[in-house]
């Protein structure tokens, strides 16, 4: 286990860049957006030279993309936009096969109409379910065509916000293409931080047999919730890294929600707690 990072931490559209900049953070591992080759995240369609481009810059540089970003806001509250979310999704899982990346991450929204990572009341509703089962259902497919695992985590302010909806939502999937990416900061309300240890363990045994991949950010709650660098908030993280290796994960620890200047502060602490633990 070591540590990885998302590619959008760094602010550039050139994957030499980028495969640079990590190379001098000492990293090898990241969860892949497109827009760090230059291209949308979510693109309609892609050139087959670029993609081969990708391959050949970060292969010379040892850089291994973990996963792809694909995140849509799947019970989109414009079904238009929904639907048109679903079909691209084909062209993602078709990127990701032609870049050997294994993984493409989900993101199952919110009926805000604003931003899928705000909540809004109807995600709580049977009609809001029904629509991501049915958004699941049009992916699943493409997905499995290509031999990729779809990755799905518990935010907030989505509709699988829990882990006990995510375990209701694979086993109602019943796929082997859908898991689940861990974030322990994501599992946290305000009022649960004090409650670390037990929340931390109950969502391992509920979901640690299906994780893929797993996150690596910080939480603070003070005042109000708020996601920090991993180091600089109050995330147990030597119990998060012992049940992660428990639970048989041997992947990176993705960090994210960070800034490129707080990479290496973040990076040496993960370090030093893997080489602990």
């Amino acid at each position: 286990m070591e540590p990885g990072i998302f590619s959008r931490t760094y602010e550039t559209d050139s994957i030499e860049e980028t495969c640079l900049r990590m190379k001098a953070g000492g990293l090898t591992h990241t969860q892949f957006n497109l827009m760090n080759a230059g291209i949308p995240t979510l693109p309609e369609t892609f050139d087959e030279r670029k993609m081969e481009e990708i391959k050949a810059v970060t292969g010379k540089h040892g850089i291994i993309l973990d996963a792809l970003s694909g995140t849509f806001n799947m019970i989109d509250p414009d079904e238009e936009a929904r639907k048109a979310g679903c079909q691209q999704f084909e062209t993602q899982c078709r990127i990701a096969r032609m870049l050997n990346i294994p993984i493409v991450t989900l993101c199952t929204g919110s009926k805000n109409k604003e931003s899928k990572w705000k909540w809004h009341e109807d995600n709580e509703k049977q009609s809001s379910w029904d629509d991501l089962i049915r958004s699941t259902d049009a992916i699943l497919k493409y997905a499995m065509d290509n031999h990729i695992v779809l990755g799905v985590e518990t935010e907030a302010s989505n509709i699988i916000n829990t882990p006990e909806k995510a375990r209701k939502y694979l086993d109602c999937m019943g796929s082997s293409n859908i898991k689940i990416i861990m974030d322990a900061a994501n599992l946290f309300r305000k009022e649960q931080a004090a409650d670390m240890s037990h929340i931390l363990q109950e969502a391992f045994d509920v979901l640690g047999k299906d994780i893929v991949l797993a996150h690596a950010k910080d939480f603070t709650a003070t005042e109000s919730m708020e996601f920090v660098a991993a180091g600089e908030g109050m995330l147990d993280f030597r119990l998060y890294i012992s049940l992660l290796r428990r639970s048989g994960y041997k992947g990176p620890l993705i960090m994210h929600g960070l800034s490129e200047a707080q990479i290496a502060g973040s990076r040496k602490f993960l370090e030093e707690i893997i080489a602990d633990a």
